[in-house]
């Protein structure tokens, strides 16, 4: 028995604007994730060293200073204390409800760039249908046709079924990146609005 043979050459051939946009897809997918990975991290979202040095700032009942350290670094936790510091005039409970609102839009900007990657999983396989139902349409509908090109029209529906095929291999790639950013995101969320309350209890109002 034969072992079969295939072409990527011709299997590209067959739609290569399809596979070119799934290349870029997955390329895209891949980087912010890989951006995503590197910049989403504990460290960098609720610095230890931070959260010491604003804790004994609190403390001390030195506001002033808190406000203008938290105003000056660029992690989510210094801007949810930043709000809650500027709002402890009107009262413990104004406090935390501005805490509360500035961590929820530091949530969904995270939770807008990773929802990029799910994205992609939605797109890819829809890219790869749109390649095989056209590689249908222009076999079935071919008006140059005769009949001894019928053997290699099922060549041709072989070759057209590929970009349905890439499409779900990226759009499967695609939502493993999301899911394991996903759980990541929802962990460091629940983590900074802890920190971040238990420090909010510390400022007098």
């Amino acid at each position: 028995m034969e072992t079969a043979h295939l072409d990527l050459l011709q299997v590209f051939r067959a739609a290569p604007l399809i596979y070119i946009i799934l290349f870029t897809l997955s390329l895209f997918a891949f980087v912010l994730w890989l951006y995503s990975i590197l910049t989403v991290r504990e460290s960098l979202i609720i610095p230890p060293g931070f959260l010491k040095q604003i804790r004994g700032l609190l403390l001390e009942k030195r506001y002033d200073a808190a406000l203008d350290l938290c105003q000056h670094v660029n992690h989510f936790s210094g801007s949810i204390l930043a709000c809650g510091i500027k709002a402890r005039a009107h009262g413990h409970q104004v406090m935390v409800e501005a805490m509360q609102t500035e961590g929820k839009r530091c949530g969904v900007t995270l939770w807008q760039r990773i929802s990029l990657i799910n994205e992609v999983a939605i797109i890819a396989p829809m890219l790869g249908l749109l390649g095989t139902v056209l590689g249908l349409f222009y076999a079935f509908y071919d008006v140059n046709r005769s009949p001894d090109t019928l053997a290699s029209i099922f060549d041709g529906l072989g070759i057209a079924v590929g970009t349905t095929v890439a499409g779900l291999i990226v759009a499967i790639l695609a939502m493993a990146f999301y899911a394991t950013l996903k759980f990541r995101v929802i962990r460091l969320l629940n983590m900074l609005e802890n920190e971040t309350l238990v420090l909010g209890n510390l400022i007098e109002t």
